[in-house]
């Protein structure tokens, strides 16, 4: 993304269409042992730092959020000719999206992640070549329409005692940082929705990974292995005194530990706990924490 003009524009759209969340009751209880000396805290931020009203970025089933799809475009500016726009559009966006992970896996990419923009790119040229749009695309007109549809179909916001807990770890000289599944918007949202970008509320940008960037999502250990080796490299921070947060036990546990960094399963919230109790890769693996509150983080600390 270019232009402060165009992000101060997209925070406005999420501020817009943003509404208070509160976190659903999972039936589970924390479970903390002794604390360990903890020197990082690495977050995922879909269902964990923010509740997320679909569970996770991008999960929604696109195909029957047709009339979502052509309010996005309406909203960023662009003239529906058709109403067609919306069942067409809906099939072009993720054809582009199941296009490119499959250009990306054939490349040896076993999690590829796409860059939503350039999906969107796509997905209304071709709705400008069937004639069921007629307005020029622009960076602006991409960046807009990304925006609205993911807000729309996802809602989301800050978990409760978010800011509150970072205050504390800054305190207590903790590093934080994410790893997360994610795009542009993503870390705008912060910005929307609390004030306050990452890196004003003490997140080290080096210790911030998203997987657009990487073209590669969780449970690829890529974003991981980037964030240990800038630990130990910048701030002399080994992966056994890090601790990784998140609310998927596949996408976050399994790679963290995997990775070799601690790990945390945040149970906050019914809507985004994924537990995968049938998947073979987590049998037998146990955080090593879990928590329901991110209140409870410093009593995992020594």
């Amino acid at each position: 993304m270019t232009g402060v003009a165009l992000k101060k524009k997209i925070i406005k759209i999420i501020q817009d269409n943003s509404y208070y969340l509160e976190p659903l009751d999972t039936g589970k209880s924390k479970n903390i042992k002794e604390p360990i000396i903890i020197k990082s805290i690495i977050f995922d931020i879909y269902g964990t730092l923010l509740i997320s009203a679909s569970g996770d970025i991008g999960t929604v089933d696109g195909f029957s959020k047709t009339d979502i799809f052509i309010k996005s475009l309406k909203m960023a500016g662009i003239n529906v000719c058709n109403s067609k726009a919306g069942i067409k559009g809906i099939k072009y966006f993720y054809n582009g999206i199941q296009q490119s992970h499959l250009l990306s896996k054939n490349n040896n990419i076993e999690y590829p992640e796409v860059i939503i923009t350039k999906i969107w790119k796509n997905t209304l040229a071709l709705l400008l070549k069937d004639k069921l749009i007629n307005t020029e695309i622009s960076n602006s007109i991409i960046f807009k329409t990304a925006t609205y549809f993911e807000i729309l179909t996802n809602p989301v916001w800050p978990m409760p005692n978010f800011l509150k807990v970072i205050d504390i770890l800054q305190k207590k000289k903790i590093f934080t940082g994410i790893v997360s599944n994610a795009q542009f918007y993503t870390s705008l949202t912060f910005k929307a929705l609390t004030s306050f970008s990452l890196n004003e509320i003490g997140f080290k940008k080096d210790l911030i990974k998203y997987s657009y960037m990487n073209k590669e999502a969780k449970p690829s250990l890529k974003m991981f292995k980037s964030i240990i080796l800038n630990l130990k490299n910048n701030y002399n921070i080994a992966p056994e005194h890090t601790l990784y947060i998140g609310n998927d036990m596949l996408n976050d546990v399994y790679s963290a530990n995997k990775a070799g960094l601690k790990t945390v399963l945040f149970a906050g919230d019914a809507r985004s706990l994924k537990l995968r109790e049938n998947e073979s890769r987590i049998m037998g693996l146990n955080p090593d924490f879990v928590i329901t509150d991110l209140m409870q983080i410093p009593e995992l600390i020594k």
